[in-house]
């Protein structure tokens, strides 16, 4: 059989909905593909062959019965691996988190597998999606299909990378400051990160709450917008869910694009630092936009500058509080009790050790358990929310 990369996940469906492959078929040549590639590219942590088969089965004996099964229904579906999945470990590219099992699956996977999409594995990430490399991952990097001397972005890394290798038609990652629209375009996939709110967080482990979102990762357009019809939709599990109708995306396609105004940053277009092909890139999209009959402005942004400061105070200090429930106490990782018993840097056996034994465990726990950018970013988000520097880092961030 031909391999998922040959097709869209639309026309994928359209082969299942034909009876002119089964779905039984595509989950055996998605593990197949994984299985041949996956050594070199790194793109899955965790694979479910047992599950993926046994709810393929499923699909394919309710089609075989003339039931009308939504779209999509039988597709395999890659998911990032920090969106929490019952059958399968939730890591977080985290040695914190290596073992971890939630008891729960995160609303957008149960969205997908409610339609019918089968989840073949998880992807690998940054650790706690703080990167865009996909090298912080205690599982290893994830390589470029394309160069795999070549980074694949992140932190959806592993998301977007089976995609262009052809490995999977469909996945899920997460975006905070760039983590699903930075390695989509690193490997010439397509991605979205929805409006806040558009789609549940329920199930995803926290980075930055106020800017974590769930979106859909895919080769075309069209299976964006056939994704997210699945995934959107008020939640009440989220409180943050909007409560708002889920217009028809798919049909949205089909609309002219005449008329639309396009806000083009020239600013950016001669930023230092820019590569030329980059430039040159963006500025044949703009031809090729007002060729189809856009109205193409001119748009200047004077506080964009303050954009990337912003973001890394704001992010850091809800990672901080965020990151703050990883202590070994409850589920985890926790650091064998030789570790935990050792003095603080500085002390020697001639001094009494300062930290109850509780606190002990926490710091040896989350000194071994986090990556270096992890620490990274807790102590800084720690610092900017500690007393005297509140007012001046956290608070003010949050009103620029």
């Amino acid at each position: 059989m031909t391999l998922p990369l040959q097709y869209s996940a639309a026309e994928l469906a359209d082969q299942l909905h034909e009876g002119a492959v089964t779905s039984r078929q595509l989950v055996q040549v998605t593990l197949q593909a994984i299985e041949r590639t996956d050594g070199i590219l790194g793109a899955f942590v965790s694979t479910d062959p047992q599950g993926a088969f046994e709810q393929a089965e499923r699909v394919d004996s309710a089609r075989r019965r003339g039931e009308v099964l939504p779209w999509g229904a039988g597709l395999p579906l890659a998911v990032k691996d920090l969106l929490c999945t019952d059958r399968l470990p939730t890591t977080c590219g985290s040695r914190m988190l290596a073992d971890y099992r939630s008891p729960y699956t995160a609303t957008s996977v149960a969205r997908c597998q409610a339609a019918g999409l089968i989840v073949v594995g998880k992807t690998n990430m940054d650790e706690f999606g703080m990167g865009g490399s996909t090298e912080t991952s205690c599982h290893g990097p994830t390589r470029n299909p394309w160069d795999t001397e070549r980074t694949p972005g992140g932190s959806s890394g592993g998301a977007a990378a089976c995609l262009a290798a052809g490995q999977i038609s469909l996945s899920l990652g997460s975006d905070t400051g760039g983590s699903i629209r930075q390695p989509a375009a690193f490997c010439g996939t397509c991605g979205l990160k929805p409006t806040y709110g558009r789609v549940s967080r329920y199930g995803l482990v926290a980075f930055a709450s106020s800017l974590d979102q769930v979106g859909p990762m895919a080769n075309s357009v069209e299976d964006i917008a056939l994704l997210l019809q699945l995934i959107a939709g008020h939640d009440p599990l989220d409180s943050t869910s909007l409560d708002q109708p889920v217009p028809d995306y798919r049909a949205a396609l089909k609309q002219p694009i005449g008329g639309f105004r396009i806000g083009v940053l020239q600013q950016q277009l001669s930023a230092a630092g820019l590569d030329p092909q980059i430039a040159e890139a963006v500025r044949r999209s703009i031809g090729s936009f007002r060729a189809a009959g856009c109205q193409i402005i001119d748009v200047e942004l004077p506080h964009l500058e303050y954009s990337i400061p912003t973001y890394y105070i704001l992010a850091p200090c809800e990672a901080s509080a965020n990151l703050a429930r990883f202590d070994g106490a409850r589920y985890g990782f926790r650091a064998s009790a030789a570790s935990a018993g050792k003095l603080p840097a500085g002390s020697s056996s001639g001094v009494d050790d300062p930290l109850p034994p509780l606190a002990r465990m926490y710091s040896a726990t989350r000194g071994e358990g986090f990556g270096s950018e992890v620490k990274r970013r807790i102590m800084l988000g720690t610092y900017a929310l500690s007393a005297g520097y509140y007012d001046a880092y956290y608070k003010r961030a949050q009103q620029v």
